[in-house]
């Protein structure tokens, strides 16, 4: 096998368990890391920080990065004509700027708050037979169940690497 990196993704969830739990798994992941001769590259959110940060050899082997937040400007209208695309509607949804900043705010820029918004608007406009996400759906939509109740980060989402 010829690895080059190992990426490991949602390492926050490693704080889950107890602190014995927790030692084995950052000891595991040095183990890999070195046995394979492979880049360790982990994600997520800043409780990540806490996660690797339990590890001081770890800790030093890896560079903190941050993923901006997403801004009201031409690379997210891209992501999000993209992302409607990718839904494979039967209509093209034409959205107004007005509806961008909609999404933007109701976010707070946070790529997978935006995939989570983008992919119920979708199954919302198939469900009602509209076949495209339309600026009414917009303004109208609301998160419908707990995980999508969110409030907007003080700080970036962590990406280690």
């Amino acid at each position: 096998m010829d690895l080059k990196m190992l990426m490991i993704d949602e390492v926050h969830n490693l704080l889950a368990g107890s602190y014995r739990e927790q030692r084995r798994f950052l000891n595991m992941l040095r183990f890999l890391a070195n046995d394979l001769c492979a880049s360790l590259v982990v994600f997520g959110v800043n409780e990540a920080l806490e996660a690797v940060r339990g590890d001081d050899q770890l800790a030093r082997r890896l560079d903190e990065h941050y993923l901006p937040l997403w801004e009201d400007d031409v690379e997210f209208s891209r992501l999000i004509q993209t992302l409607i695309a990718a839904m494979a509607l039967e209509q093209r949804s034409g959205l107004t700027v007005a509806s961008l900043r909609t999404i933007l705010k109701v976010t707070g820029g946070v790529t997978s708050r935006v995939f989570i918004m983008i992919k119920s608007l979708a199954i919302d406009a198939i469900e009602t037979g509209e076949e495209r996400i339309t600026d009414e759906a917009v303004q109208a939509w609301q998160p419908v169940w707990a995980k999508h109740a969110w409030s907007i980060p003080r700080q970036p989402i962590a990406e280690f690497g």
